[in-house]
């Protein structure tokens, strides 16, 4: 996989970007929103719609660029706040259904009817509007009952939903496509649920057609698994943050990741004698000589200055506190036990920095908020930067067999991504034994996983492993070679596959998973007369160049 890297730190083409900030970069690793889409989607029934809630320029994300990724990946359908954002969606070729969760005026029907956005109804004073404009297009618009279970904000009363579910249906060209609610605490979500299944099941007798019924917000998804079974409406989940009841309880153990990251750098360094004041209208004086940070980050670019009383940042790998209030472009910190610090040092706000990890959810409760808004807050006031692989590929997925059993295809950059069931040495012996007469020796092997595990320093590559029930298949090691032209990005070292499983396609997988997940070309060395040349040649390798070694004899030191 390839990623943008600090050397080009752009987003993707498409996206423009006017100009870019000097020192704060916010960071949106797209890969990890995609793979908490398939996590998240595995543990719904494959028929149940899953609306990823993009609202909100997408939590403040970027809504085109996150859409694009859910879509790619197999997204459907999407949640909106307004016909606006609606229209940005299908304006990047964005299909499926969009869902405008907040209700509109009279005057916007035309407008949704036009870009296909499903609309929520809250009253029936806009059923006819809707009616009219669907009708001057010759198209149908789809509706979802926003029912009050509880909530108490927005929403019809249960008890009139049979009464506007049947208006609705009068209308030959209005679609009563799903009725929805929304859930209150986690603590009244079931009864909530319930309450909405009964009305959903109330509307069969009387002959109106309805697809479904979402509830399911990322709190109650986690909470009460029973509520995924219809339809989810996932928004903060999908961006790897946990809900706050859930943040608290430490209740979560779906392992999701992070999307969005924060970071700056240090621009100034001071010491301080004991008794300095330090920055607008100070009251209190250092209680002792104290070297002070300053990071070009401030309430303007989303910090809240409550945070100054327990949150910290990170550098160096170590915590550093805030110091004194924070002010419009800029914050200080405390650097006194940090003493190698130096300006240009990396400042984490929100990320990781060796075994230390600063999350959304620990900023905002040290800010007596939530990760959403904070979340929101930092993608409007600085340019957001964008992390993707130009070529998908899966970190774990099954190959199904019609007469064998499942083959699992499992990716690894390092050594602890391996399964827990594999140790290094089982591996190695793997590889020694099933590459038969083309094996290298168990040193010339072991450098190799090291070089592509990253256990050597200037090691970089991956391992593709083959495996099923807990038995090792087939492997694959890449290694990167830092160069290009001449010299090809990358070194296929092994491909090999256990010799009671060759013949089922499982080597031709493994390459062409090794393919879509290098960065650059490839190259890789193999004898006359091993029959896998057959297969490197139909997967495009071309054999134009002869290679010829002169090997350097060691010395005998034992002498």
């Amino acid at each position: 996989m390839t990623s943008i890297t600090n050397s080009s730190r752009l987003s993707p083409p498409q996206i423009e970007q006017s100009f870019e900030e000097p020192w704060n970069i916010l960071q949106v690793d797209l890969n990890s929103l995609r793979y908490n889409y398939r996590l998240l989607r595995s543990k719904i029934p494959q028929k149940a719609p899953f609306f990823a809630v993009v609202k909100a320029d997408a939590y403040g994300h970027g809504i085109r660029e996150t859409a694009k990724i859910l879509f790619q990946s197999g997204c459907r359908h999407f949640a909106v706040e307004s016909p606006q954002e609606g229209i940005r969606l299908r304006n990047e070729g964005i299909k499926g259904e969009i869902l405008l969760l907040n209700p509109i005026p009279e005057w916007m029907a035309e407008l949704s009817v036009r870009h296909d956005l499903s609309v929520s109804v809250i009253h029936p004073s806009i059923i006819q509007p809707l009616e009219e404009a669907a009708k001057s297009f010759g198209e149908t618009c789809s509706i979802h009952l926003n029912v009050n279970v509880g909530l108490n904000r927005l929403g019809i009363a249960p008890s009139k939903l049979l009464s506007i579910a049947k208006e609705i249906s009068l209308k030959p060209h209005l679609k009563l496509k799903a009725i929805f609610g929304q859930p209150r605490t986690p603590e009244t979500a079931l009864d909530a649920f319930m309450l909405l299944k009964e009305s959903f099941n109330k509307l069969k007798p009387h002959g109106l057609s309805v697809d479904y019924f979402h509830f399911a917000n990322s709190t109650t998804f986690l909470a009460h698994p029973i509520t995924r079974n219809e339809s989810v409406r996932l928004g903060i989940l999908l961006y790897g943050v946990l809900p706050i009841e859930q943040y608290k309880g430490n209740s979560c153990n779906l392992p999701i990741k992070p999307v969005m990251s924060l970071e700056t750098k240090l621009v100034q360094i001071r010491k301080l004698p004991k008794g300095s004041r330090l920055g607008y209208h100070s009251q209190k004086k250092t209680e002792k000589d104290t070297t002070i940070g300053i990071i070009p980050l401030g309430y303007y670019h989303g910090l809240d200055r409550k945070m100054t009383k327990k949150s910290y940042v990170l550098i160096r790998k170590e915590k550093a506190y805030f110091k004194s209030a924070i002010s419009m472009n800029s914050s200080t910190i405390d650097i006194t036990n940090i003493p190698n610090a130096s300006i240009g040092d990396k400042i984490t706000i929100i990320g990781r920095q060796g075994d230390q990890e600063i999350s959304v959810n620990d900023l905002a409760e040290n800010s007596g908020t939530i990760g959403a808004e904070l979340m929101m807050r930092f993608g409007k006031s600085i340019i957001r930067t964008y992390k993707l692989a130009e070529k998908e590929s899966l970190t774990e997925f099954t190959i199904k067999q019609k007469k064998n059993e499942d083959i699992t295809i499992r990716f690894s950059r390092k050594i602890k991504e391996l399964p827990d069931w594999i140790n290094y040495d089982d591996l190695t012996h793997f590889l020694k034994e099933n590459l038969g007469p083309y094996s290298d020796t168990e040193d010339e092997i072991n450098a190799s996983l090291d070089y592509a595990l990253s256990s050597n320093p200037r090691g970089k590559g991956f391992v593709i492993l083959a495996t099923s029930k807990r038995k090792l298949l087939g492997a694959v090691v890449c290694v990167q070679t830092n160069t290009s032209g001449f010299i090809p990005e990358n070194i296929l070292i092994y491909l090999c596959v256990h010799r009671n499983y060759r013949g089922k396609g499982i080597g031709e997988r493994l390459t062409r998973e090794a393919i879509t997940c290098a960065e650059g070309s490839i190259k890789l060395h193999v004898e006359k007369s091993n029959p896998a040349i057959k297969l490197y040649k139909k997967l495009g390798f071309k054999d134009d160049y002869l290679e010829m070694r002169l090997i350097e004899e060691k010395e005998n030191t034992n002498e």
